[in-house]
């Protein structure tokens, strides 16, 4: 009887522990800390920007750091955690690709590869080469 619950008592401490660890795991992907507040006055007019685009406000009537801080202040609490996945965000949307193509053949063949996306084209052919 005593053993059995001796392993029980064992087999909740282990789930503890085990809880603890892998939350251990997330303080540390994200910041220890992560729920701290950050003062805007000390971001960039850039991060500023990319703080109310997160929270999906718009920022194109202001053109100052000051008004677009105040716009932030305003919204709520800025969190160390928010200041980062939002500059993490930013860092993923910046990485775009461009593909130059050679000829119309080389545009059909790589747009039937990849269904799958959106293709922007923008073309540079003046007027006097196509009539030559």
């Amino acid at each position: 009887m005593w053993l059995k619950l001796f392993f029980l008592l064992l087999y909740f401490l282990v789930l503890f522990v085990l809880a603890r660890f892998f939350e251990a795991i997330v303080w540390y992907e994200t910041g220890i800390f992560a729920t701290q507040l950050v003062d805007p006055v000390a971001l960039s007019f850039k991060k500023l920007k990319t703080i109310l685009e997160c929270r999906g406000l718009g920022y194109s009537g202001l053109p100052e750091k000051k008004d677009v801080r105040e716009l932030v202040e305003k919204s709520g609490d800025l969190m160390e955690g928010e200041l980062y996945s939002a500059l993490k965000e930013e860092e993923a949307s910046e990485s775009v690709s461009s593909t130059n193509f050679s000829g119309e053949m080389h545009f059909y063949e790589l747009v039937e590869d990849t269904k799958d996306g959106i293709w922007l084209v923008q073309t540079s052919v003046s007027f006097r080469e196509i009539l030559t």
